[in-house]
């Protein structure tokens, strides 16, 4: 199986869980501008920040546990197999926050992006 690259955007208030100490939802935009959901996400295991291209291996949820198309959860729980790909910082006046990517915009900018049935 593949890799999937996310741009992390949004991370969520942490909440306890029973089988880790704390887990998180995260978004983020793939290189095509769409929106994805990743949980659970351990927080113990947490090795990135928003604004990062990350790459890790993604899987489908059951669709009787979660029947967002746009959610996935990480194959490694641990997330060992989570590969940071660039830091996109804010320099000149946040330009590469705006349009992101090698020649490519990422639906011209944040702001322009869909937001459908992404809930966390």
């Amino acid at each position: 199986m593949s890799k999937t690259r996310v741009l992390i955007a949004v991370t969520t208030y942490p909440l306890p869980s029973r089988s880790y100490d704390e887990l998180i939802c995260t978004a983020g935009i793939l290189p095509s501008g769409e929106w994805i959901r990743i949980y659970p996400v351990p927080l113990t295991f947490l090795d990135y920040k928003k604004y990062q291209w990350v790459e890790l291996e993604l899987i489908e949820h059951e669709h009787r546990r979660d029947f967002r198309p746009e959610s996935r959860r990480p194959k490694q729980p641990d997330l060992s197999d989570l590969e940071i790909v660039r830091y996109i910082d804010t320099a000149q006046n946040w330009y590469e926050r705006k349009f992101e990517g090698p020649g490519q915009c990422v639906a011209g900018g944040f702001q322009a992006i869909r937001v459908s049935s992404l809930r966390c």
